[in-house]
Formats: C-alpha cells, sequence, structure tokens
C-alpha cells in the first residue's frame, strides 16, 4: 500500500462505526465512557464522580501541572496524561436506514408491533452499569405491569419445593431417554439438548422483560447522557479500506494508516479506527425452493424488506388486489419468533386466513438459547466455549445452544387463541412442493408436503399427505439470514487486502474482537460469535462485545497507539526541536543507545565491572561501549545526555 489518499479534516474522525442499531449505540457510548461498570466498582464510581465535582481543587499526587496553562504536554513528555476516551464529535455513525439510532429496530418493533422485548432487563447497551435498566425504571417510577413484565417459572420465587423435584425428576428421565436417531457424533447427548437446564435457583433476581416503550427511553437516555443526538448520519457503507491518509485542511494536517469508507452517495470518509456493528447481515433465505420468481413485491417479500422499510406488513401490496372473495389469505413461512409475531399482527388486522408453516416441531424458549447461558452461572457455559481447541468446536456449540428458531411461551398463547378461533392454521413439518402465479388476480396457488400427526406413537415412519391451498393472497418469508461475511461488499476490499480464516460464515478474529493484530478493525454483534458465544447477536452480546472492543482501544490509547505524526513541526515552548514520541520499551532504549554510543569517549572493562572498582577515565583505545556501561557513564556525570543524542 503505497498510495496515499487525501481526506478533508472535516470529514476525517478517530472512529467511525458502521451500523446504528444497539450494538452501534453500546460501542459508541463505550468509547465515550471512561469509567465502564465492568471494570469499576460501585465504590469507586462514587470515588470518580466525587473527584469529577471538585475539579481541581482536590489535590492529587502528580497534578503539578495549572489547568490554565497554555503549555500542553505532547506524547512523550513528562507532564503528558493519556488520551482515555473519545469526545462524541469525534465518533462517526453511518447507518443504512436511519439518520438516529437504533432505526431499523425500532422498524421491526414497529412492523412486528412488539410491546414487550423478548430479552430480560439486564441485557442492554449501557456501558456503565448491568442494572442501569433497573435503575432507570425505578428513578422514573415506570415499575408497573405496563412497563414490565414479569417472565415466570424461569428462576427465583416461582419454583416451589414440589416443582423443583418434579423438575429434577423429568430432567432424569431425559438423560435416561434413547437419543434420536438423527443426532450423531460427539455432541449426540449433553446439557445443550432440550429440557435440561442447570440453574442456580437461590439468591437470583426474577427475570423481568422490559416495554418497547421503557427500553427506547433507556436508550435515548444514553444518547442524552453522552451527547450523540448528531453523531449517526443516513448513508450506507459500500467499500471500506486500510490505507494511507493525509488529512488536509485545519491548523495542522496528519499522516498515518488508517481507514477509508466510501459510501453509496458518493462521499470519502477516514478514521483511525473502524468498528462493524452490522447486525445481522448476510445472504437472506429468499426465494427458497422451489421458488424461482418470487414476484418480488406484489407476491412475497422476506422480512428484511419489511425492517428496511421496502414493503410494508399488510401494506397496498396486499390490500389493493383485486380478489375472488371477500376474505384474504397469507402464508408465513418460518419458525422463528418473528413469524408468530407477524401472523399474530395479521389475525388482529382482520386477516381471515392465515397459514403459518414450521419447516420442524414447534420450538417454545423464553430466549434464542437455553437459559443456562444467561443465569448466575453463565461463566461455565462461556468456558467451555472458550476453552474450546477450534472454532468449528464452537460453531458447534452455537448451533446446539440456539437450535434455529423458536418462540417464547407469550406469543405461543397468543397465537394459540387465533388457532382456536380459525383464523390462524399451525402446519407443523410441512414444505412448500410446487407453486404457481396466477397474473390476472396476482394470487398463489400453492401445494404443501406435510407430515399426518398420529395419536399411535408407536410408529416408526412417518406418513405424509399433499395439500393444496389456492388463492393465497401474499407470503411472507420469515427465513432468517445465512451468516457470510464475504457477501457483504463493503468488506470485500479487507478480505482480499488482509484474509484471515473463516468458518461458517463467521471470521475467526483476535481474542479483542480485533479483524487481525495490525490493522484496528473490530467487529461486534453476530460477526463476533466465534469469540463470544451464542449470545453474541443479542442485546447481552452488544454490552459484553462494546466492552470488550472499548477495554482493548482505552489502552492503545493510552500508550499513543493511535497518535499519528503531524505534518507541521509540533510547538514546543522549551526547545526548538521537533518532537519526538518516547519509547515505551527498555529493549528499545537499549538498542538505541548501543546505536548512539560509537564514540562516547569513555569505556569499562570486564575486570573493572567484576571488581567493582570503576575508572571513568575515558580510553581512546576502549571498545565500544554497551547500553549498561553508558547508563553508568551518564548516572556518573561523565557522559551529558545533549552530547549522546548529539552524535546521532
Amino acid at each position: 500500500m503505497t498510495d496515499t489518499v487525501d481526506i478533508p479534516v472535516q470529514e476525517f474522525y478517530e472512529a467511525i462505526v458502521v451500523g446504528g442499531g444497539t450494538c452501534g449505540l453500546a460501542m459508541t457510548s463505550r468509547l465515550c465512557e471512561e469509567c465502564p461498570g465492568s471494570i469499576y466498582t460501585e465504590d469507586e464510581h462514587q470515588r470518580f464522580h466525587w473527584l469529577k465535582q471538585r475539579g481541581n481543587r482536590v489535590n492529587l499526587i502528580n497534578h503539578n501541572v495549572s489547568s490554565k496553562t497554555k503549555y500542553k504536554p505532547v506524547p512523550g513528555s513528562r507532564l503528558y496524561k493519556p488520551k482515555k476516551k473519545f469526545e462524541p464529535e469525534e465518533i462517526l455513525v453511518l447507518d443504512a436506514v436511519s439518520d438516529s439510532f437504533m432505526g431499523q429496530w425500532n422498524n421491526q418493533f414497529g412492523a412486528c408491533q412488539i410491546p414487550y422485548l423478548r430479552s430480560p432487563m439486564f441485557f442492554h447497551p449501557d456501558p456503565v452499569n448491568v442494572d442501569g435498566l433497573v435503575s432507570y425504571a425505578h428513578l422514573a417510577k415506570r415499575e408497573s405491569s405496563a412497563d414490565l413484565m414479569e417472565i415466570k417459572n424461569v428462576v427465583g420465587r416461582e419454583y416451589s419445593k414440589h416443582q423443583l423435584k418434579k423438575l429434577a425428576k423429568k430432567n432424569s428421565m431425559k438423560s435416561k431417554a434413547p437419543v434420536p436417531s438423527n443426532i450423531e457424533g460427539p455432541n449426540a447427548r449433553n446439557h445443550d439438548k432440550p429440557g435440561i437446564i442447570d440453574i442456580n435457583m437461590r439468591d437470583w433476581k426474577d427475570f423481568y422483560r422490559p416495554s418497547t416503550p421503557l427500553f427506547k427511553d433507556f436508550c435515548e437516555d444514553i444518547i442524552n447522557r453522552y451527547g450523540l443526538h448528531n453523531n449517526v448520519q443516513k448513508d450506507e457503507v459500500i467499500s471500506i479500506e486500510y490505507k494511507y491518509i493525509n488529512v488536509v485542511g485545519g491548523e495542522t494536517g496528519s499522516f498515518g494508516q488508517g481507514f477509508v469508507v466510501r459510501t453509496a452517495s458518493g462521499r470519502t470518509f477516514g478514521c483511525k479506527i473502524c468498528i462493524v456493528s452490522s447486525g445481522h447481515r448476510g445472504v437472506i433465505n429468499y426465494p427458497i425452493k422451489p421458488f424461482d420468481d418470487p414476484h418480488f413485491p406484489e407476491g412475497s417479500c422476506h422480512t428484511t424488506h419489511l425492517f428496511t422499510g421496502k414493503v410494508n406488513f399488510l401494506g397496498q401490496e396486499l390490500m389493493n388486489k383485486p380478489r375472488k372473495s371477500k376474505s384474504r389469505s397469507i402464508v408465513i413461512v418460518g419458525g422463528g419468533l418473528t413469524s408468530a409475531q407477524l401472523a399474530h399482527v395479521a389475525a388482529n388486522a382482520g386477516i381471515e386466513n392465515i397459514y403459518l408453516l414450521f419447516r420442524g416441531p414447534i420450538k417454545i424458549k423464553h430466549f434464542d438459547f437455553h437459559l443456562d447461558w444467561v443465569t448466575k452461572y453463565k461463566n461455565v457455559k462461556k468456558s467451555a466455549f472458550y476453552i474450546k481447541d477450534t472454532d468449528e468446536e464452537r460453531f458447534q456449540m452455537i448451533q446446539d445452544a440456539r437450535e434455529g428458531g423458536s418462540i417464547n411461551p407469550e406469543y405461543y398463547k397468543k397465537t394459540m387463541k387465533h388457532v382456536k378461533d380459525g383464523r390462524l392454521n399451525f402446519m407443523k413439518y410441512t414444505t412448500i412442493e410446487s407453486q404457481v402465479w396466477d397474473s390476472e388476480t396476482k394470487t398463489w396457488n400453492l401445494k404443501l408436503k406435510t407430515k399426518v400427526e398420529s395419536k399411535n406413537s408407536n410408529t416408526d415412519t412417518d406418513t405424509f399427505e399433499e395439500l393444496e391451498l389456492e388463492n393465497v393472497d401474499y407470503i411472507y418469508f420469515a427465513t432468517g439470514i445465512q451468516q457470510n461475511i464475504e457477501s457483504l461488499e463493503f468488506m470485500q476490499p479487507i478480505i482480499k487486502e488482509h484474509r484471515i480464516p473463516i468458518v461458517r460464515g463467521f471470521p475467526c478474529l483476535t481474542d479483542d474482537l480485533q479483524w487481525n493484530d495490525k490493522i484496528p478493525l473490530f467487529m461486534i454483534g453476530k460477526n463476533a460469535s466465534l469469540r463470544m458465544g451464542p449470545s453474541s447477536a443479542n442485546l447481552d452480546g452488544a454490552r459484553l462485545g462494546a466492552e470488550r472492543v472499548g477495554w482493548f482501544v482505552q489502552s492503545e490509547l493510552s500508550l499513543g497507539t493511535y497518535d499519528w505524526k503531524t505534518s507541521q513541526k509540533g510547538d514546543c515552548q522549551f526547545c526548538d526541536h521537533e518532537i519526538t514520541t518516547r519509547s515505551n520499551s527498555l529493549d528499545d532504549l537499549d538498542a538505541k543507545l548501543d546505536k548512539l554510543d560509537i564514540d562516547s569517549g569513555a569505556s569499562l572493562e570486564d575486570d573493572e565491572l567484576d571488581s567493582g572498582s570503576v575508572n571513568f577515565e575515558a580510553k581512546d583505545n576502549r571498545k565500544k561501549n554497551t547500553s549498561f556501561e553508558t547508563r553508568l557513564l551518564l548516572a556518573s556525570g561523565q557522559l551529558n545526555w545533549f552530547d549522546l543524542l548529539g552524535d546521532e
């Protein structure tokens, strides 16, 4: 990389975050936080708050420089204080959907009309306090059932002694049950399988889920706290490259290696650090077989089209169609929570015939993963994940924990009411075998293959039958996204120039969630799953991933790693020498001393060092000094620092 890109100073930032969702908010707020909650205790937070209120009136150790002086210490000087956080104006967030945080998040919750989050209260993007959402609800006096929904039969007082005995008996019976024939290999039986959940029921608070308005207001409170109102710009990133950047304009320019970020609007930005928090991005499972032409958007769409605003759920594509009958008929394909939420909204909107197609059985879980990943002894599971030998094993552990799409108990009860009313049809073990599109009526005729459920459970063979659905007005595919980092167009330059191993579509990042050790590109969210575990794609992974990246970046800031060279000579009130950065390594200092004292005029003999009697008189005929000998000469006053450095 010898080419240099000129970036105007107004388009250059210390850090650029790609994606303005919950991960983007967690990452941006963490970069602006000097005292994150996962590092400091509550007592230390109170101490920091006390010091911040009193400012320079507190006599701290080494606090011997007046705050009113115009002298600004530079890196390498004795009075230099390393930077510990970013200011809001130093960070740019680029989002393809909205010019504010959580634009696509709000679109998704609006389309599905979700009243409560699926995640518990301790999953949130606040970098200061793990119980920040609980504290906010208490201070705002929003602890009623309208803002908090209790998750029953998970942990806490809901489990009586009798229930615990029944659960233990149930788990013991399942451990003795034969392993299903379709599960093979070393993972044929482990505690990630359904029904076996290890939870400590003692000294653990009950789980509550926040309402959508409460969580939205809490995130707005974080934005207000750090002053992040103007950080998000609506623009789609199309390319990220790592190049030499020359920042032009302003009082002083700077030069160094950084990221050139190009957007769909034609703008070019530059930054020192780049964090990708693009969320669920990859190859959408649309169209699925046997669809060759899904007739988008008049005949079908994927849920990503709903969440990005390209199609409105139950919009004009459905309602403005000519119809043969008075009733409307839609098909929703998918076995996850989103499909159940859409079915519930459609039933409440008056759609008469709703067919919810599941490829397998209906899975009912409180969260996307098993409970032992989020309860009190979750570190046991995470430790088992971290000590895996290969990323293939970690991927398999993620698959075992998540098990594909699932529905939580709340929406299962809601949808079952619509089943009883006759509006909704649950079709388990069902696939679409063929389809015919009627261009005149703009409807589908589908041929389905479904499993016949028999009351006789002793039969080993499954019986299937064919069904036909006629005059289906619209098909919504809630079939998810296939994870593939290589499908992201804006990542192609990085993948080509800085190739790293990729396992099942997930990049093999460093433990600090860095792309590799050479470039300061970081990834959080779903793309960091091989390092964070099955909760990486959820709110839990957003905060933990932001903390891991923030801790590393904060450490590098204190070392001056991201300090670029200025294009002009620095200003120093004590001398006219150009400012240089002091080495942080003793080995580097020794190497420099060995390089400089070629003609220092003094040396030490080995026998003098051994005897302890050192003669510091200059001897022209002696060998070149070592760095240790030079240090002794400097300490005795026989050698001057200015003479030594002047020989360079």
